[in-house]
């Protein structure tokens, strides 16, 4: 029982020192790896927000939306006046003409509810499409700031759920005043 008990002490010992010299050859790559890690976080929609070149689409757009949104409440108020004369007719008029009077009246709801997504999607449509160069424009931008200031990685502040960070690791004006000064 001696000679098992000393293999088992002998394998152990071995076995640390092992253990030990791997740990120490490790080491150097252990200090290579523990490079500086240099966080950024943009607010991309604080971008989007305050740039003036953002703000030109965003006016276009809303431009745009305010003509629709006339056109669909002309469309409304139509529609209100001819419920309003039927309700106010109804009492006095042949059962069969009432008839086709609330059947021009439901079509004239479904058209405009059918206007009223069209627009909807028309304006959402619009809006991907304008935007999509100035996403790309301002996520050029950002690779570009964090290739030649060395950062490690650079976080969406809404979308990566930031939770904490302090305001000195914010690039988000320095990618607004780079991303409007770019032609």
């Amino acid at each position: 029982m001696g000679e098992k008990m000393l293999k088992r002490v002998v394998l152990l010992s071995l076995i640390v020192t092992l253990l030990l010299g791997l740990n120490t050859i490790a080491t150097p790559a252990t200090a290579q790896a523990a490079e500086v890690v240099k966080i950024g976080i943009v607010d991309m929609q604080r971008v989007i927000n305050t740039s003036s070149k953002a703000q030109v689409v965003r006016k276009s757009l809303e431009a745009k939306f305010e003509r629709m949104k006339k056109d669909l409440d002309l469309r409304k108020a139509e529609i209100e006046k001819s419920k309003l004369d039927l309700e106010r007719q109804a009492s006095v008029l042949d059962p069969e003409i009432k008839y086709q009077k609330e059947k021009t009246l439901q079509r004239k709801i479904r058209d405009f509810e059918d206007q009223y997504r069209d627009f909807n999607e028309e304006i959402k449509r619009d809006e991907i499409q304008k935007f999509q160069p100035i996403l790309t424009a301002i996520y050029q931008v950002i690779v570009t700031l964090g290739k030649e200031q060395g950062f490690t990685v650079i976080l969406e502040r809404q979308k990566s759920a930031v939770l904490y960070a302090p305001e000195t690791i914010d690039l988000t004006e320095e990618v607004k005043k780079i991303f409007d000064s770019n032609k």
